[in-house]
């Protein structure tokens, strides 16, 4: 029986562009995760309106708690585009997962957001 690895997500982020793709710009997104295909739940539903650039689409909850999604399998699901386009231009697609400590034997952890930032080069 083979390992099954969970993934933990935190945030998706799409590059569109309506003024050069037009029908092609999705215009409404849902965001499902799960442990395999046939159970796949829908995290988020988002509405863009004519985007240009990168757009983040954040996986929490409405729950402060929830911060992070544990899942298997992600599906990003493009319910409609703008203009009642049929097909769909997404140029490109990050998903992000919690930042790890990036020193590992370090004796204290950076805890504001402009350390963080840059406390690594990438």
């Amino acid at each position: 029986m083979g390992a099954c690895f969970v993934f933990v997500l935190k945030l998706v982020v799409l590059y569109v562009d309506f003024k050069l793709d037009e029908s092609y710009t999705p215009s409404k997104i849902s965001v499902r995760a799960g442990d395999g295909f046939h159970n796949l739940k829908e995290i988020k539903t988002v509405e863009l309106v004519k985007p240009t650039g990168w757009v983040y689409i954040s996986l929490s909850g409405n729950d402060p708690r929830d911060t992070f999604v544990n899942t298997f399998m992600l599906q990003i699901v493009v319910l409609s585009n703008h203009l009642n386009g049929r097909d769909t231009h997404v140029r490109q697609i990050k998903i992000y997962g919690p930042r790890p400590n990036p020193i590992p034997h370090q004796q204290f952890q950076f805890t504001s957001s402009e350390f963080i930032t840059y406390s690594t080069v990438r």
